[in-house]
C-alpha cells in the first residue's frame, strides 16, 4: 500500500512539474514575440517564467532528476537578462548542465558561443 502510495505521489509530482514547465515554455515564447512591441509585459511573462523555473529546478535536483529543459530556458533567460539579472556565468553553468543531460538547443547556444563545458554538479545550481 505504501509503495502504490508513494508511485502516486511521485506521478502527481511529475505532472505539477511538467504543466510548469509548458507554463514557463508558453510564457517565454510570447515574451518573445512581443518584446519589441511591448516590452512591459513581456518582462513581466519573462519574470513570471523564471519563477517557475527555478521551482521545477530545484524539485528537480531535490529528487536526483535534473530537468535538462529547465536548465536549457532558465540558462537562456540569465543569458539574455530576461527577467532575471543578466548573468552570464550562471547562463554558461545552466547552458553546460542541459548539455551534459543531452539537450540540443543548449549545446547548440554553446557551440555558437564558443563555451567549453567542464562536468557540472548539479546540486549546486539550485536557485
Amino acid at each position: 500500500m505504501k509503495k502504490i502510495l508513494f508511485i502516486l505521489f511521485l506521478s502527481i509530482v511529475g505532472i505539477y512539474a511538467q504543466n510548469l514547465y509548458f507554463a514557463a515554455f508558453k510564457d517565454i515564447r510570447l515574451a518573445k514575440k512581443i518584446i519589441n512591441t511591448n516590452p512591459q509585459k513581456a518582462e513581466k511573462l519573462f519574470i513570471e517564467a523564471s519563477g517557475y523555473l527555478k521551482q521545477i529546478i530545484n524539485n528537480s535536483i531535490s529528487n536526483d532528476k535534473p530537468s535538462a529543459n529547465a536548465f536549457n530556458l532558465m540558462g537562456q533567460l540569465y543569458l539574455n537578462g530576461w527577467g532575471v539579472d543578466k548573468n552570464e556565468e550562471k547562463a554558461f553553468k545552466l547552458l553546460c548542465a542541459a548539455s551534459q543531460l543531452g539537450n540540443l538547443k543548449a549545446k547548440k547556444i554553446l557551440s555558437k558561443l564558443n563555451i567549453k563545458c567542464k562536468k557540472i554538479n548539479f546540486k549546486e545550481l539550485k536557485q
